[in-house]
This record gives structure tokens, C-alpha cells and sequence, in this order.
């Protein structure tokens, strides 16, 4: 068999996901002819997507030294160095590949993926559009676009749920439905099955943990669905506050949906749909009900999804049209879980700095050039104070510092003013970071979410700024339930006031550091009763599919369902 057969062997294997088998394959190829620049090419994508970027680095290199303007192999080589987080060198190599081949739609993608982690949002949706404009509705570019269009200040939210609406019909038209279920009488428990790949130790199970732990289960039979292929401890917690548990990570879009059929779910929540890969299943509608909550950042565009839970300060009344789901608004949407063993907030950083030191902790991407610009005017005004950005394993990166410096530079803002720190080994010593901190600063027009909990648990107050999408109230949600509402600004200009003026009261400050934890843990971290409302939220929706009625938006306060 010649190389080219076994190379054409090796695609065929690889496109029914047996990559063991295309790696068998493509080594009789190579020993067939060791210099042939596809075979070479194909094993080092199957290396690099295997998950093995330093082995598969290896083979570009030396793909590069033979054939140095090979687009394919630059652009490999510069995915491999984005996958080990050395973006600069990435984004070098990808901008040489897009030169040479200007319609390299998959070059484009992972050049936009790099731009993101080193905070240039702008020109990230740009190479995504690039791509999209090469290879219309391309998985590689269409899923960032999506997700990271709430992170851009040209996406108002009309225009991402357009998007989002967009993709949903494409899918929704590609995808057969599996046949109506059987309607049964709602006698026995109402069945819920929660769907994720994020089931492990991240931010998602830091919000749903609490969830399982305090469902009602003699009212509700809980499944939980693992499309994750990591385990780990806490995975095994949420196992342990299950009825059942289907670990379905090795089965495509359709196999998942139809083991979801199987069980005779009732109402199907998707946990992840800020991915839109994640979103997928649900348009095989494999439960009467299907719901999306928690990790979000817009409508899931399907038509198959029936609810979205929120509330009235991310989503106020008059934006229902943004959304193909009806709206059930709770008065928490969620709610966070805090570690075990937290450090306490220490006392005000300030009163021994003699200045105040502001921090960002959130996302690159989310760092827009307007918030630098108004981060910068708060600086000028406190030119003793400070400001620390902290972004899991991107600060390290040469292009991200030398990209926010010289944003800031362009505002008159001196390096001795800044401060840029890398992720911390575990989250205990990431929070311990805030002990340092008086006062965050929320990006906009992308909030903080995680981020936002995690300052405010530790007796840092978040200046933050509404903006017009989901992702962009979330500030508004936190510092709303907590009196804090004169740090909401409407604009960049009563933003910096906001912050100045609490940066110069350092009595409120001391009080906030004091009291903040014990507020927030009345007001925000409540999980018996936040679980008590979406219980009575997943009953309504239930009974209304039992009564023929179709869904529709409604509220719940407590145990009470309002109009």
C-alpha cells in the first residue's frame, strides 16, 4: 500500500473518531515516505489534538525547517504554543500563517483565540468574523464568537442574541427531534436530569454543588448527565447528591440525547450553555421540558429550550424579546458555593499602605479599552493608589502585559502604578490575593461573575457599571441585593466618581471589610432558599406542560408562583 493510501486510511479512521486506528495508519505512510509534507502534517494535528502540545511542537519544528512557508505548519505550531499559554509566540506564528494563506478560515480562529488571552478582544472578533466570512458557520470560530461577543463593546444585546437566534435556527433545522414522549401524570417524583461537561473541580460546580446538595428529593428524582471525560472530587460529591448518574462523555450529540430519552426525564437542564457545543443535545429535545441555567451568557437561539431562569436585575421587564426561551425570574438566579477553609478578609489593606490598591482578578478578554480608559482616570485622580490585574496563567505572557502597559501608558498612567500577577496554585491562595485589595474594579461592558462573589466574600466592595446584556448586569444583580447601589454607575463618568469617592471614604471601607461576608451570606449565598425557588419554578413549568399550556415567562417568589 502506497503512502498516499495510508495516509487516505488515516483520514477515513479519523473521521469516525478512531485515532488510535489514523495513528497506526499514518506511521506506514511515513515509513513509506518519511518526507511527505501531508502525512507529516496530518500526525502532527493528531499529536496536537490528542492533547499532547509539547510532542506535537516537536514535529512542526522540524515540518518548519524543511518547509518553512508551510501556512499549515506554522499555524499548527502556533496552536500548539496557545495550548501551553506562550501567546505571544503564538500570535507571531498564526499572523505569518494568515500572510501566506490569507484564506486559512482555521489559522484565523486559533489567531483570535490567542488575541482573547492576551486581552485584545476587538481584534479577536475580528479574526473570528475572518474566518466565518472563509468557512461560514465553522465550529472553530462560530463557538468564541458567540461566547465572547458579550466580551466586546460592538455587541449591543440585540446583536448578540441575534447571533445566538442565528446559530439556534441553523442547528434546530440540521437536527431531527426525537418523537413526543409519552405525557405520564405527575404522581410520583418529578424527574430532573441536570446536563454538563463541567463536572469537576471549576466554576460551574462552585455553583451548583449547593444545588444538589439541597434539593428536595422526595419531591424530585435528580440525574445527573457527565458528558466530561476529567473526574474528580467533585465529581464524586455531586455523584453522591444524585438518584442516578450517566457518565455519556464518549457519546456524540445524538446517543447523549437518546440515553437522556431513555431515562424518562422530565425537565432537562443544561448547566454549560455559555458553550454552544454544550447546547447542541438539547436540539434533539430528549425532554418535554428543557431548561437553561446557571453558567449562561445569552438565549441558547433553540427553540427546543422552553425556559431560561434569570432574574428581574440581570433581565429586566422589556427584554424578553432577546430570548427564544420564556423567562422564569427568581430572586436569585444563582447561587455561589464559597470554599471550605476561606481565608477571612483580613483587615483594610490601606490603613497600613497609607494608599488605596484597587485589583481586577477577571478575564483579559473582559478588559475593554473604555474600562482601562476609566480605570486610568481613577488612577490620575488617587495618583498614590494603585492597581493590581490578575488573570489565571495570561500575565505571565510578554503581549498581555506589554499590551494593557501600553493602554494604560497611552493615558498617562506610569508602570509603578500597576501591578500584574499570574494565576496562584490553588484557589485558597487566589483568594488569599484579596487580602491585599481594598476595592475591585468590574469590567465592563462584561461583568465579573465569579470573580464579582469571590471579592465580595472577602470584604471587597466591586465597583461596577450596568450594561444592556445579561453578562453585563451582573454586577448590577450583586451590588443591588446588597444596599450598594451607589456603585452602580450608568456611565464612565459616574463610575470613576463612584470609585473615588468610596476610595477617599476610608471609614466605609473598614465597615464594608468588616461586614461585607456576613451580608453576603444572608443575601446572596442562600442556598435553601434559592433551591426552594427553582423547585417551585420546575413544578410550575411541569404542571403547565401537564395542562397542555405552553410555556410561557412567570416569577417566583419563595414557594409562590407570580404572573
Amino acid at each position: 500500500m502506497s503512502a498516499a493510501e495510508h495516509l487516505e486510511q488515516a483520514r477515513t479512521h479519523l473521521s469516525a473518531g478512531e485515532s488510535d486506528q489514523a495513528m497506526a495508519a499514518i506511521r506506514l505512510a511515513l515509513a513509506e515516505e518519511p518526507e511527505n509534507l501531508d502525512a507529516m502534517l496530518f500526525a502532527a494535528r493528531l499529536v496536537r489534538q490528542g492533547g499532547n502540545p509539547q510532542a506535537a511542537e516537536s514535529l512542526y519544528s522540524k515540518i518548519i525547517e524543511h518547509h518553512p512557508e508551510s501556512a499549515a505548519a506554522l499555524a499548527g505550531l502556533g496552536a500548539c504554543f496557545g495550548m501551553s499559554r506562550r501567546y505571544e509566540r503564538a500570535v507571531v506564528l498564526l499572523r505569518q500563517a494568515v500572510t501566506l494563506k490569507p484564506d486559512y478560515f482555521e489559522a484565523w480562529s486559533f489567531l483570535g483565540e490567542a488575541l482573547i488571552e492576551q486581552g485584545r478582544t476587538e481584534e479577536a472578533m475580528d479574526c473570528f468574523e475572518r474566518s466565518l466570512t472563509i468557512l461560514p458557520h465553522n465550529g472553530a470560530a462560530l463557538s468564541k464568537q458567540l461566547f465572547y461577543s458579550v466580551f466586546d463593546p460592538r455587541y449591543d444585546a440585540k446583536r448578540v442574541a441575534t447571533l445566538n437566534r442565528d446559530w439556534g435556527t441553523l442547528v434546530g433545522g440540521k437536527i431531527q427531534r426525537l418523537p413526543p414522549p409519552f405525557v405520564k401524570a405527575a404522581d410520583g417524583r418529578i424527574r430532573i436530569g441536570y446536563l454538563s461537561d463541567e463536572f469537576y473541580e471549576r466554576v460551574t460546580t462552585r455553583f451548583l454543588t449547593p444545588v444538589f446538595a439541597h434539593h428536595d428529593r422526595t419531591r424530585f428524582h435528580v440525574t445527573g448527565y457527565a458528558r466530561n471525560a476529567r473526574q474528580d472530587e467533585t465529581t464524586e460529591t455531586l455523584r453522591g447528591h444524585t438518584d442516578a448518574w450517566r457518565d455519556i462523555a464518549g457519546l456524540d450529540d445524538a446517543e447523549a440525547a437518546a440515553r437522556i430519552r431513555a431515562d424518562d426525564i422530565d425537565i432537562l437542564v443544561i448547566c454549560t450553555s455559555y458553550r454552544v457545543e454544550a447546547r447542541t443535545v438539547l436540539a434533539y429535545k430528549p425532554a418535554p421540558i428543557q431548561l437553561c441555567y446557571s453558567n449562561l451568557v445569552s438565549t441558547t437561539g433553540l427553540e427546543a429550550v422552553d425556559y431560561l431562569v434569570t432574574e428581574e436585575s440581570t433581565d429586566p421587564v422589556g427584554c424578553d424579546d432577546l430570548y427564544t426561551e420564556a423567562l422564569v425570574r427568581i430572586s436569585n438566579r444563582n447561587i455561589y458555593m464559597p470554599p471550605h477553609g476561606a481565608p477571612d478578609p483580613g483587615p483594610l489593606p490601606c490603613l497600613e499602605n497609607g494608599a488605596v490598591r484597587f485589583a481586577s482578578f477577571n478575564n483579559l478578554g473582559k478588559l475593554s479599552p473604555a474600562a482601562i480608559g476609566a480605570w486610568s482616570r481613577i488612577l490620575k485622580a488617587l495618583p498614590a493608589s494603585k492597581l493590581t490585574l490578575k488573570s489565571v496563567n495570561r500575565l505571565q505572557d510578554s503581549g498581555a502585559r506589554d499590551y494593557f502597559s501600553g493602554l494604560f501608558g497611552s493615558h498617562g498612567i506610569d508602570q509603578e502604578q500597576l501591578e500584574f500577577l499570574s494565576g496562584d496554585a490553588d484557589l485558597r491562595a487566589h483568594l488569599e490575593r484579596y487580602r491585599a485589595v481594598d476595592i475591585a474594579l468590574d469590567p465592563f461592558p462584561c461583568n465579573g461573575g465569579t470573580t464579582s462573589c469571590e471579592a465580595l466574600w472577602m470584604g471587597v466592595p466591586v465597583v461596577t457599571m450596568a450594561g444592556d446584556t445579561f453578562m453585563g448586569r451582573q454586577g448590577v444583580n450583586y451590588l443591588g441585593k446588597l444596599g450598594l447601589e451607589d456603585l452602580i454607575a450608568k456611565n464612565a463618568e459616574s463610575y470613576v466618581a463612584a470609585a473615588v469617592q468610596l476610595a477617599t471614604d476610608t471609614p466605609r471601607l473598614q465597615q464594608l471589610r468588616v461586614d461585607l461576608r456576613d451580608t453576603v451570606t444572608e443575601r446572596l449565598f442562600d442556598p435553601q432558599r434559592h433551591v426552594i425557588e427553582l423547585e417551585t419554578a420546575y413544578a410550575e413549568m411541569w404542571r403547565r406542560h401537564g395542562a397542555g399550556e405552553e410555556p410561557g415567562p412567570f416569577r417566583v417568589a419563595g414557594n409562590r408562583v407570580l404572573a
